[in-house]
């Protein structure tokens, strides 16, 4: 394991997540959260939990990169991130979002949003990660 890789390949898509999520969430689903204001705790309870989120969204990206590189392939990177991408996607957005519309009452739509905007979002970082992950020609 390339520890240089690695470690880009975290901050990479560390940065990509969360930037890919604050545009999901603060600018794409605002209208729908702000629809939907009496579900959510008020902002200033959020930002005093920020770090808590983030450190989540680290420990995500941590385990997806150590993951992907387990299972490294000497194939196309692309095809190999598109791959994890949907893997991830199971395991990530689509089967939590579902988890989610069933304990909380949000419309269908939003959890349609959640779900869809998710799988492009674990995509996005399942590429970024499969392109800096990418074995060294032979």
């Amino acid at each position: 394991m390339d520890m240089k890789k690695t470690l880009g390949a975290i901050v990479a898509g560390f940065i990509v997540y969360s930037g890919t999520g604050y545009l999901i969430h603060e600018i794409l689903l605002k209208s729908a959260y702000t629809a939907t204001a009496d579900l959510w705790r008020s902002e200033g309870d959020m930002h005093k939990r920020l770090w808590i989120m983030l450190l989540s969204q680290f420990i995500f990206i941590v385990g997806a990169v150590l993951i992907y590189q387990r299972g490294l392939e000497k194939k196309s990177w692309i095809g190999q991130g598109i791959r994890f991408g949907i893997l991830l996607s199971a395991v990530a957005p689509v089967a939590g979002f579902m988890m989610n519309y069933v304990v909380i009452p949000v419309p269908h739509t939003l959890a349609l949003h959640w779900i869809l905007s998710g799988i492009g979002q674990m995509l996005v970082v399942a590429l970024v990660i499969a392109g800096i992950c990418q074995p060294k020609a032979d």
